[in-house]
Parts: structure tokens; C-alpha cells; sequence
């Protein structure tokens, strides 16, 4: 009897010791307060509770080699900094943990949080066949906030960057990492890693934007083989709930490039091969349960081709609402402004005055400049405001999060070190030994000067 006893307390104490041991291995200890949602705040930092999940430096673009690779790792890694414990406008922090040492902050560069896993893209190591890297491709990874069990989910198999496009989205309860490397089309099951190709060879998609609710449907367009000579293109659309994919527009002589979504609001070119004639439409994905892709047209938005197409929804004053978006005029990309009650739009701002859109909040547009940070409320679009000013800065990468209201709280952006200066008004002669880039923050409500949040490595 004591013999069956003591078996019996050997198997309660290994199932004590498996279940202590399976706590241990799926818990980061690192609290998640949102952990069934979705983190995305810009996709060069994700802010958990009060940590920050960041790149702490960018490379340079121009990796062609390991020993490249290597020399932006020693700065440009995956990084956690507890944003209660402040620092210093020029000093480096000294509480940066470095959690996985790839190379995060690049140009192709998209993170976020979901659960206990920090999601990021890095540049691929994999070698070809003929024994060479490719570092232009793209290799996603998860690993725990607290750095350990590092998994590869895929690697791309080609990567165009003026197309390519990352997505993580949330719809019927499932979350998905959407990835367009400008050529093939995959998602990724958050749940269980599951990659699908969805399709090669595309032409253009229409993915919907990071925390918006959407109905689990993506868009996208390939060439099709045309018989005696005919012209256009063939329209997809894909189903994430069952992973079904139907034509939805395959008529010959109208070629679609899609430019842009928000929510069920589809923007793309429309060419018609006959007429040659160019325009841009909007349409409303519900409209495809009821009628042809064609027949849902309504009259063109504009009559050019656009992109970076951003709703605006004003808090203050809902007359404002509609979209602002770039398009091209001469050749030089101008940001233009159109009520949800106008026929044409308004420009907001002129080629040179500006160098990329960063983000919208509200009714307020940020921007980068040649040296710095700038915004402009729709409401009163004459009036530019400053936010960073001074800085050599990242112009395209930006962070961002928000309080409950929604109000925004920090921007995050990359620049090179700020130096106090000495009492000749000159800067240090530091100032002239790190050019690299680190992340800074500032407050908007403040518009204090910028925190120093990489560690530096000098």
C-alpha cells in the first residue's frame, strides 16, 4: 500500500513539475494588459502597459554583406525600455534590455504585439543556392517580450520596396500578418503559425490599415493571359475566414490597379485600354454582395492616379470629414485634401513643402520636413505647426500611441544624437563620432524636447 502511495505522489509531483515547467516556458512575465489585441503603434514600436517594444537604432539601406549585417546589429536591435523610468533629453538610457540581436529598425521594417510575442520583419540571412545573401529579401519573426524562444515564420521570396506591403489585422476573432512582398501574396495565422500563400505573380492589393475593423476580406490583382490581342486585367477577392478566393472582375479592356483602402472604402486606377483614359474610383466593398465590381462604380474620386490615401474623422467638427491623399502632378508627389461633401479635392500641401505623410490623428495630419516633424489640422489648413524642429531625422519611419480617448500621447521617430551644447553655443565634438540613428520620443501635449531612447553605442 505505501509502495502504490508513494507512485502515486511521484506522478502528482511530476504533473506538478510539468505543469510549473509549462507556465514557465509560455509566460514571458512581462504584463500584457491588451493581450488578445492586436498592438500596432506606427511598426517601429509597440507600447505594452508602460514597456516599449522598439528597433533601438536604424541601419543603413544599403546591406550587402554580413559584415554589414553584422556592424547594424550592434545597434539596430530588438529592444525593451520601461517608458515609467524616465531619462535624460541627450543621454542614453541605461535600462535598454536588448531582447534578439537581428537587424529591426531598415527600411523595410513593420512590428507589433500580439499576446506575449513581439512580431518584426528583419532583413534575410538565408543563403541561395549559388552560396550568396539576398538581405533585400525579408524574413518575419516572433520571439516572447522577454526575448526568448525565437521562431522564423517565413521568408519572402522576393521583395519590391516601393510595393510591398505588412498588415497585422484582427477579424471574427482571428488575428493574421498579411504580407505582400510586391510579387506574392501570403498570411500568417497568428494562432498557429500557419502560413497560405494566397497568390503569385500579383500586380496590386488593397489591404486594410492596422486596428480597424473590417469584414475579412483583402483585394488584389493579377494579369491575365488575353487572346487575339485583347488587353486588362483580372480583380481577386480573398476570404480570410475560409480561405476562398473568387474573380470578381475579369472583363477584357479595363485594367484595375488598387491604391489605397480604409475600412470597406476600395481606391483604385481604372484604365480603360480603349479610350486610354485614366481615373480613380472609390468603392464600397458591400456594394460587391449585391451587384458586378464594375456596375459598383460610382464617379470617379479624382482624375489621377493617387496613393496614401488616409481617412480624416474630426472629433470637433464632422463637416471636415473625408480623405486626404497624395498624387503626382509634373512628376512631383503633392498631398491634396477632399471633403466627404466636395467633388474636387483642395491641396494641403505642395511638392517640396514636405517630404513623406506619417500618420493622421483626428483631423490632424503629421508630416516629415527636411529637418524635422510638422502637422496641419484640416480644419485650418494654412496653419503649420512644428513638432520636431532641428533634427536629421528618418523622414518615412515614425511611432506613435494614444491615450483611451484617442487623443494622441507620444510620437516616436529616428534621428541622429543631439548634443547639449557648451557654453560657446557649440555643440560636442561627439556630435561628430556617431552618425548613426536612434529612437527619441516626445509628448505632444508637452512639445518638450525630444527623449533620447536608444542606447547608444558609443
Amino acid at each position: 500500500m505505501k509502495k502504490i502511495a508513494k507512485i502515486i505522489s511521484l506522478v502528482l509531483l511530476v504533473g506538478f513539475f510539468s505543469i510549473s515547467l509549462v507556465a514557465c516556458t509560455y509566460s514571458s512575465g512581462i504584463p500584457n494588459s491588451k493581450s488578445g489585441t492586436i498592438i500596432y503603434n506606427g511598426g517601429i514600436v509597440s507600447v505594452v502597459d508602460d514597456n516599449l517594444f522598439y528597433a533601438n537604432g536604424y541601419a543603413s539601406n544599403e546591406i550587402t554583406t554580413m559584415d554589414e549585417y553584422n556592424a547594424a546589429a550592434e545597434y539596430s536591435y530588438l529592444s525593451r525600455l520601461n517608458l515609467t523610468e524616465q531619462t535624460d533629453e541627450y543621454t542614453s538610457p541605461e535600462n535598454v534590455y536588448k531582447l534578439n540581436s537581428e537587424v529591426l529598425g531598415y527600411e523595410n521594417a513593420y512590428s507589433f504585439v500580439l499576446g506575449d510575442f513581439v512580431y518584426f520583419a528583419s532583413p534575410n540571412k538565408h543563403k541561395t543556392s549559388s552560396n550568396e545573401y539576398v538581405f533585400s529579401y525579408v524574413s518575419v519573426f516572433k520571439t516572447r517580450l522577454n526575448g526568448k524562444d525565437t521562431k522564423e515564420l517565413m521568408t519572402t521570396k522576393s521583395f519590391d520596396s516601393a510595393t510591398a506591403q505588412f498588415r497585422a489585422v484582427q477579424t471574427n476573432g482571428e488575428s493574421y500578418f498579411i504580407i505582400f512582398d510586391g510579387t506574392n501574396l501570403n498570411v500568417i495565422n497568428l494562432a498557429s503559425d500557419e502560413q497560405t500563400e494566397i497568390a503569385t505573380s500579383v500586380t496590386s492589393v488593397a489591404l486594410p490599415k492596422e486596428n480597424v475593423d473590417f469584414d475579412g476580406k483583402i483585394y488584389y490583382t493579377q494579369d491575365k493571359e488575353n487572346e487575339y490581342g485583347q488587353s486588362g486585367n483580372e480583380v481577386f477577392q480573398y476570404d480570410l475566414s475560409n480561405g476562398e478566393t473568387r474573380s470578381i472582375m475579369n472583363t477584357i479592356n479595363n485594367t484595375i490597379t488598387f491604391t489605397g483602402r480604409e475600412g470597406n472604402e476600395l481606391f483604385f486606377t481604372r484604365l480603360n485600354e480603349i479610350t486610354g483614359v485614366s481615373n480613380t474610383y472609390k468603392l464600397n466593398t458591400q456594394k460587391l454582395e449585391s451587384t458586378s465590381f464594375l456596375s459598383a462604380l460610382d464617379k470617379p474620386f479624382y482624375s489621377a492616379e493617387i496613393e496614401n490615401v488616409y481617412r480624416i474623422e474630426s472629433k470637433t467638427a464632422s463637416s471636415f470629414n473625408g480623405y486626404i491623399f497624395e498624387s503626382s502632378l509634373s512628376g512631383e508627389a503633392q498631398l491634396f485634401y477632399k471633403k466627404d461633401s466636395s467633388s474636387e479635392p483642395t491641396r494641403l500641401l505642395a511638392s517640396g513643402e514636405y517630404t513623406s505623410i506619417l500618420f493622421v490623428n483626428n483631423d490632424l495630419v503629421f508630416y516629415s520636413t527636411e529637418d524635422g516633424i510638422s502637422y496641419k489640422s484640416v480644419i485650418e489648413p494654412d496653419v503649420e505647426k512644428v513638432l520636431v524642429d532641428g533634427m536629421k531625422i528618418i523622414s518615412d519611419k515614425i511611432g506613435y500611441d494614444n491615450y483611451e480617448s484617442g487623443n494622441l500621447k507620444n510620437v516616436y521617430f529616428y534621428a541622429q544624437r543631439v548634443y547639449e551644447q557648451n557654453e560657446d553655443g557649440e555643440g560636442s565634438e561627439e556630435a561628430q563620432t556617431d552618425t548613426n540613428y536612434y529612437l527619441y520620443q516626445i509628448s505632444f501635449s508637452s512639445q518638450s524636447g525630444p527623449k533620447l531612447l536608444g542606447k547608444t553605442i558609443d
